[in-house]
């Protein structure tokens, strides 16, 4: 999303959509791509994000926010699903009897 506001604020398009200028623009521009790559979708108020621009830039960021996040999560689960169960094992094996070395009047 950086990437793509740091593209937006370069060129006269991207340029074009805010209506506001300086910080506020910048912002508008920012929260709107970043609201798109995060599955929202909503704008600050005053960008015009009907332009081939931002229809353009915000498919792709949309799709790269959605898929670029799904795909890699479905392959993690489908590795961690392929890998072998190993049984719940009862934990270490102790003696029954105790050390015949160790007697209990030897501490002191």
């Amino acid at each position: 999303m950086l990437a793509f506001t740091a593209v937006a604020v370069s060129i006269h398009a991207g340029r074009a959509g805010p209506l506001n200028a300086g910080p506020h623009g910048f912002t508008e521009i920012l929260y709107g791509l970043t609201s798109q790559g995060n599955n929202n979708g909503s704008a600050f108020g005053g960008l015009t994000g009907d332009t081939t621009f931002y229809n353009v830039v915000g498919w792709v960021d949309m799709m790269l926010g959605r898929y670029g996040i799904m795909i890699p999560a479905l392959a993690l689960g489908g590795v961690l699903a392929a890998k072998n169960v190993v049984p719940e094992s009862s934990g270490p094996s102790r003696p029954t009897t105790p050390c015949s070395s160790v007697s209990p009047s030897a501490s002191s």
